[in-house]
């Protein structure tokens, strides 16, 4: 045999190198077959930043191929591209700015995107400027197609979402309503770690008035001016906007103005809305709710369901306007009764809109367009469909109201 003919140590050790370096090419020949290098582990920057490759690991399932080393060499951010919800939005409100949008989608845990395209994965819908009739068919089967509303049903601009033609094609709902399959509230209350001290001798000293409201909107469904004025009998209430006897000037400044001096001297705020319809609470309600004086609220809604405590009055508790005018009367006299309503609102923070629609889209719709990008793939495995949007959206839903007398 070659290896007792006095082979050269070195040569032996070279051969079964060799060898060793032979079966293991074999080996992974074979192996390469198998399931294993249908995988590849990607580090991906986070949601907006591309510029970051530092920060998160994922694993993506490639096609069988021969030699995986090839696939290694596939660009990290198509492969994050492909994996965006595509989000257009038809008919945006005002208040919700293009860029402002991307920036919310670009922050979402969710990788999303905006697109003016309307072969993208989710559609909204304004109800309110809702067309005539759709603008083009749904670009696959699997496209969702989103009803969005923030106003009340009798006092949307647009009625078309009753129109047969919008039958049968909204797939989901994102409002207000506790019910959508996005909420979209106007404000919301969080627990602070420490209920806020203030110097209530002081709170009290400046409030020389007792009761105001803020109303732009005149000969509205829920009569707001009739219930104010028959309130007015009992007790003195100033009244600001179109429909009273008060105005503040329209700059957002003295706008803003006008609240703090509220806050300051009044005791009691009503937050009247302008219709009776289920779940609806608007910034009227959550406004006030920072600022340390009462809010009186007259609604549709269960505001249990959205405020945590009983740190409001409600007049549908009263039997009649003249009783609710006693109680009012009763807490500016007892000064203690009064402040344990405060001190039960400083055991929160309320998010809100300050002084316009904008902010309230800052809050609350950034929240809602990430939920709704959490959810879109769980939601194209899915089949539902609003046969009547109408239906669902006003059908025993507001009622006229019952307490003016």
């Amino acid at each position: 045999m070659w290896f007792k003919q006095g082979l050269p140590k070195s040569n032996l050790k070279r051969t079964i190198l060799a060898l060793i370096i032979g079966a293991f090419l074999v080996h992974l020949a074979v192996f390469v077959q198998f399931d294993w290098f249908q995988y590849e582990f990607r580090t991906l920057p986070k949601d907006g930043d591309h510029n970051n490759n530092k920060t998160l690991t994922y694993v993506q399932n490639l096609e069988p191929t021969f030699n995986p080393f090839l696939e290694v060499t596939k660009n990290v951010l198509q492969i994050k591209k492909q994996e965006q919800i595509k989000i257009h939005w038809f008919n945006k409100p005002g208040y919700i700015h293009v860029n402002k949008l991307k920036t919310w989608l670009s922050q979402c845990s969710t990788p999303c995107t905006y697109t003016t395209s309307g072969a993208s994965d989710i559609v909204i819908f304004d109800g309110d400027t809702l067309p005539r009739d759709p603008p083009f068919k749904k670009s696959n089967p699997n496209q969702i197609w989103v009803f969005y509303q923030m106003e009340s049903p009798p006092i949307t601009g647009s009625k078309s979402w009753r129109r047969e033609s919008w039958r049968n094609l909204f797939n989901r709902t994102m409002s207000y309503r506790l019910e959508s399959d996005v909420f979209i509230p106007y404000g919301n209350f969080t627990k602070r770690l420490k209920p806020l001290k203030k110097n209530m001798t002081a709170i009290m000293k400046q409030k020389t008035k007792l009761a105001v409201i803020f109303s732009s909107h005149c000969g509205i469904p829920s009569k707001r001016e009739i219930f104010i004025n028959l309130l007015r009998k009992y007790i003195p209430v100033d009244f600001y906007g179109r429909c009273g006897n008060l105005t503040c000037k329209k700059s957002t400044e003295t706008y803003k103005s006008c609240f703090v001096t509220t806050e300051k001297t009044y005791k009691f705020y009503f937050a009247f809305e302008n219709t009776f319809c289920k779940d609806y609470a608007s910034e009227k309600f959550y406004r006030p709710e920072s600022q340390d004086l009462v809010t009186v609220v007259r609604g549709g809604a269960d505001y249990s369901k959205l405020s945590p405590e009983k740190n409001y009055i409600e007049t549908k508790d009263f039997n009649s306007v003249k009783e609710l005018a006693s109680y009012l009367k009763y807490l500016d006299k007892n000064e203690t009764a009064y402040t344990e309503i405060l001190e039960r609102k400083w055991k929160y923070e309320v998010n809100h809109p300050e002084y316009g629609f904008s902010e309230m889209a800052e809050i609350s719709q950034k929240k809602s367009i990430c939920d709704l990008c959490s959810r879109a793939r769980s939601w194209m495995k899915e089949s539902k469909i609003y046969g009547n949007i109408a239906s669902w959206y006003e059908k025993d839903i507001c009622h006229a109201p019952t307490d003016l007398h």
